[in-house]
């Protein structure tokens, strides 16, 4: 607990860094500066009709603020943007967004999205071509989809002084169909050789490598073994963190060899009701060049009964009560969070909970221990 409260007194004296777009350096700031993960965005059916009646603003004008905190925003969007295309009909569930309608997300200054998940060829070929076009039109970058594998797996680079971040996005659900080839289009699968190889291909001193995973079972706050160990073989094959989507529901988050795995953050936005609907976070990390040195859970509303397709951050009781879900279900992992003042912190540094407690994996010993004080000012790194 003493890193969690030296980082916030380092960050408290060092202030605010200068916020830069991708790809520039920026003379005045320090090399600290952070990234937002937010999860599924899906502005398709309802949402899409809410967006008509009350304006392209109105989605995301209550998380605005938070945002704005953040110096880039990466998130995955979960449905093609195009009104052409042929749609799959083996499929229970298909989505897409029109053009106009997708422009609500250059609101968001979002800086990059994957889109290799099990919707983006909903509507075939001309579908994921016309999502790549309106993803350029509004400079959004994208990783884990095109006209065939070698494209599908170009990362997005993300640069912050002399620091590079390497995206890359993977997806394991099916259909398999939609799964790019050396010849034909599609995303990029999550093959664990084909991981390796790029991570490789990508690590370098200046640069860490960031893994995007769709993947897991919806509805679910647990990840699956299988997920714990491809995710684990990830790491050690030189990742420096995994965020993973598709369940819906937020699930724990894990330190691992000091590298964060996310295994799922559950939705961002979700385009229609669903009665089991569930609150999500994103999670920002702070960089200090290339090292990590705080991980932020963020609790984020997410019942679209009371939402109303409008998501925002939790507060109050609420907010703590949905942030001790998740600190247990990091526990569950051997990793602890600290809760204060309505956020989540984890230190990336700690020792897993059964190194803590000495090898024994028991939620009810361990404690969490709290900073006197931890001024949220003290961790914005941007102003967009």
């Amino acid at each position: 607990m003493k890193r969690i409260i030296y980082i916030f007194i380092v960050l408290s004296l060092m202030g605010g860094a200068v916020c830069i777009g991708i790809d520039k350096l920026s003379a005045r700031s320090a090399q600290r500066f952070s990234i937002l993960f937010v999860g599924d965005i899906l502005l398709a059916n309802e949402a899409e009709l809410h967006i008509h009646k009350k304006g392209i603003e109105y989605p995301f004008w209550k998380i605005k603020e938070e945002l704005l905190k953040y110096d880039f925003i990466f998130a995955n969007m979960e449905s093609p943007i195009t009104k052409r295309g042929t749609p799959v009909v083996e499929k229970p569930y298909i989505f897409r967004v029109k053009p106009e309608d997708a422009v609500c997300l250059k609101d968001l200054k979002i800086d990059a999205v994957s889109i290799s998940n099990n919707h983006l060829m909903d509507y075939n070929t001309e579908g994921m071509v016309d999502t790549i076009a309106a993803l350029d039109r509004l400079n959004i970058r994208h990783t884990g989809g095109g006209k065939n594998l070698d494209e599908a797996r170009r990362p997005v680079v993300l640069k912050y002084g002399d620091t590079s971040i390497v995206i890359l996005a993977y997806c394991n659900r099916p259909p398999e169909e939609y799964y790019a080839t050396d010849s034909l289009p599609g995303i990029a699968p999550l093959d664990l050789d084909l991981i390796r190889e790029d991570i490789a291909a990508y690590k370098l001193d200046n640069s860490r490598v960031l893994i995007s995973l769709h993947w897991g079972i919806e509805q679910t706050h647990v990840p699956q073994k299988e997920q714990i160990a491809t995710a684990h073989d990830i790491i050690d094959a030189g990742a420096d963190a995994i965020i993973g989507h598709h369940p819906h529901w937020p699930q724990g988050i894990e330190i691992y060899r000091g590298r964060p795995i996310i295994y799922s953050l559950g939705n961002f936005i979700n385009g229609y009701i669903n009665p089991v609907e569930r609150d999500n976070i994103a999670v920002g990390f702070y960089y200090n060049g290339g090292t990590l040195e705080t991980i932020k859970v963020i609790p984020l509303a997410g019942r679209n009964r009371q939402i109303r397709f409008q998501p925002f951050v939790l507060t109050g009781k609420h907010a703590e009560g949905f942030l001790y879900l998740i600190r247990n279900l990091s526990r569950g992992l051997k990793t602890e969070m600290n809760i204060i003042n309505g956020y989540g912190y984890i230190d990336p540094g700690q020792n897993s909970v059964a190194e803590t407690i000495g090898g024994i994996s028991g939620k009810s010993r361990l404690k969490a221990t709290r900073p006197a004080t931890a001024p949220d000012s003290a961790l914005k790194t941007g102003s967009r």
